[in-house]
């Protein structure tokens, strides 16, 4: 009979659901930073309601988290997960031709519910297909993997959007969800028998023994979302803190890890990964309410022209912001997070 699993962690499967997950997070990733901007023009939106589609992303991946228990029990996580990123892939294309605020948000819901989906369902597939004395060393693997997809399609992202425009930017993360499906479609997971897990519940969803470490996570994730919109306007030093994101993304999910039962360790890396993407996404609102737009006119050889709306941002705000978070979030770990998780810590 053939096994999921072998004692090996980087079996080919593995490597696979690993692939598969930093496709996925490059092609989410290499939107974020010329949205705003490009709806800003196409829609005529204000910068706060540019920043208000990443809050109803963030606010539909929590949305859909209690179900995803039910989900993966009844229709299969490898199922659940291929077909959220068919989705994540429409609404991508969705983007190209929207042409109204309100279906704007309407996308961002869905993309954000089914990204929400598809991150949890490879989580679940990854444990799933990794032997329980390497799991530990897995999961740490797969959530470097998103972390990787993170930094790698927001320089992806801005270098497509400066040669080629949007469009092809947008065409391009279709191309990564494609090859994530495909990684994600070779990827055997042995049957597992449904267990009748309720339609809604906290299992996959919420560690609530994390609740701390999660809004400390927050305030850490907020200062490279926040700083993620000045990469496209010329400041690449804002990269070196999704570089520091990436760093940390290792003893963070050994914290959430180590707070969890056996059973949680799903549960475990769900609440890590919410609490990340919810502090970035946060972080790209905040600098759209503190940004303004500009308008720069650009004239051809025939004398025609075109008028493009940007994002214009203080950047000695932004910098003065993020100071103020790293403080806190520095006080936070060493006066909160670190003495709980000493005390509460389970292996």
């Amino acid at each position: 009979m053939r096994k999921s699993n072998t004692d090996n962690l980087w079996s080919l499967g593995f490597m696979r659901i690993c692939f598969a997950n930093f496709l996925l997070f490059a092609s989410i990733y290499m939107l974020f930073p010329v949205l705003p901007s490009v709806m800003m023009s196409r829609l005529g939106i204000s910068t706060g309601q540019a920043g208000s589609m990443f809050l109803v992303f963030a606010a539909a991946m929590f949305l859909v988290g209690p179900f995803h228990a039910y989900l993966g029990d009844e229709y299969k996580r490898k199922r659940v997960l291929v077909y959220s990123i068919f989705v994540i892939l429409g609404t991508t294309l969705g983007y190209i031709f929207v042409d109204t605020f309100p279906r704007l948000l309407m996308l961002a819901a869905v993309q954000g519910g089914a990204f929400g989906l598809a991150a949890t369902a490879g989580i679940t597939v990854a444990i799933d297909i990794t032997t329980a004395s390497r799991r530990s060393a897995g999961n740490l693997g797969f959530a470097l993997a998103a972390r990787l997809g993170m930094l790698v399609g927001v320089a992806a992202g801005i270098w497509m959007f400066q040669l080629k425009g949007f469009s092809m930017t947008a065409y391009f993360s279709i191309l990564c969800s494609i090859f994530s499906i495909l990684f994600a479609l070779r990827v055997y997971v042995a049957f597992r028998a449904p267990i009748g897990v309720g339609h809604c519940n906290l299992d996959r969803f919420l560690l609530l023994r994390g609740w701390l470490p999660a809004l400390n996570l927050v305030l850490i994730a907020f200062i490279p979302g926040i700083a993620l919109l000045l990469i496209k306007q010329g400041d690449y030093a804002a990269l070196f803190f999704l570089v520091v994101l990436v760093v940390l993304t290792i003893p963070f999910t050994k914290i959430f890890v180590k707070l969890s039962q056996h059973c949680q360790r799903g549960t475990a890396n769900t609440t890590c990964h919410l609490a990340m993407e919810t502090g970035i996404l946060i972080g790209l609102a905040v600098c759209c309410f503190l940004s303004d737009h500009g308008e720069m006119y650009s004239e051809f050889a025939d004398g025609t022209g075109i008028a493009d709306v940007y994002l214009y941002t203080d950047f000695q705000l932004i910098y003065k912001v993020i100071g103020i978070g790293i403080l806190v979030a520095l006080a936070f770990f060493f006066l909160l997070t670190y003495p709980y998780y000493k005390r509460k810590k389970v292996r």
